[in-house]
């Protein structure tokens, strides 16, 4: 008489699990967790290196240091900061990674203040933009709203003599075409009205995103047949600036990149659909 065998046990369910909608931005933390932090719950205790390399920075800021100034020795800093060797390294590798600084090697040698450059923010920000599944058509879009106001701010600017000198170059008659000595003239224009908002947050983020345009998408294009036009929309923009028309700056500021985004959309379509890339 044989034995019945006993139904197998089914297996057991799998957790369910929740996607975000089609198109999200599915990399990122949602909105309901970078909120979390803003509550009365006690936040994350910081490392001791993060600390210290808060303290360093703090220090570069109160004592004025420039580009190319050396910061004191590891004896001095240990006994500063009232640290560890292993956590002031840590700290300064930190602080090297971001580009505040870098390590100069052999003798002499030692941290060294570097130039704070928004390419390295640029940099971080197109890794974010690209997992976060952000386009090139998006990018453009901040780029189109960014721009305009920086010229608005620029022609509101209180100080006309500053922006009259500063933006004297840009209206010049006869400007380079080709070569280095274009570009230098196109992204020191965009750069100058950038400073003249006289924001420096708005400066920042402004030179972070048309610097990832300017890298990702306008140096891959072919200019060189409407690079007078472009010099010459640079030159109108200017005078409107420096005469404080800061609604026709505005307005002319953002028919400049418009006309620009229909001749790249025509000479690479698909590019505006694509991810921002990381490089």
């Amino acid at each position: 008489m044989s034995r019945a065998v006993p139904p197998r046990p089914s297996p057991p369910e799998a957790p369910e699990i929740r996607r975000e909608p089609e198109g999200s931005r599915s990399l990122w933390v949602t909105l309901e967790r970078s909120s979390a932090g803003s509550t009365d719950r006690p936040k994350r205790t910081a490392k001791r290196a993060e600390t210290v390399a808060a303290a360093i920075v703090a220090d570069i800021v109160s004592r004025k240091l420039r580009p190319g100034d050396t910061l004191p020795p590891e004896s001095a800093m240990l006994v500063t900061y009232q640290v560890s060797r292993a956590s002031l390294r840590e700290a300064l590798r930190l602080l090297e990674v971001q580009e505040i600084i870098r390590l100069k090697p052999g003798p002499g040698g030692g941290p060294v203040v570097s130039a704070v450059d928004p390419r390295n923010l640029a940099r971080v920000s197109a890794l974010y933009l690209h997992l976060g599944g952000a386009t090139y058509t998006e990018l453009f879009e901040a780029q189109l709203e960014l721009a305009p106001l920086c010229a608005e701010l620029a022609a509101r600017n209180p100080d006309r003599e500053l922006v009259s000198s500063r933006l004297a170059p840009y209206m010049a008659g006869s400007l380079p075409v080709e070569g280095q000595g274009y570009w230098d003239a196109t992204n020191g224009f965009h750069g100058t009205v950038e400073q003249l908002a006289a924001n420096r947050v708005m400066e920042l983020f402004a030179r972070t995103v048309s610097h990832l345009w300017h890298e990702h998408v306008v140096t891959r294009m072919d200019t060189t047949g409407f690079r007078e036009q472009i010099l010459d929309e640079h030159r109108r923009i200017a005078r409107a600036v420096v005469s404080g028309q800061a609604t026709r700056a505005s307005r002319l500021m953002r028919e400049h990149f418009a006309g620009l985004q229909e001749r790249y959309v025509g000479y690479w379509p698909a590019r505006f659909d694509e991810l921002i890339e990381w490089e």
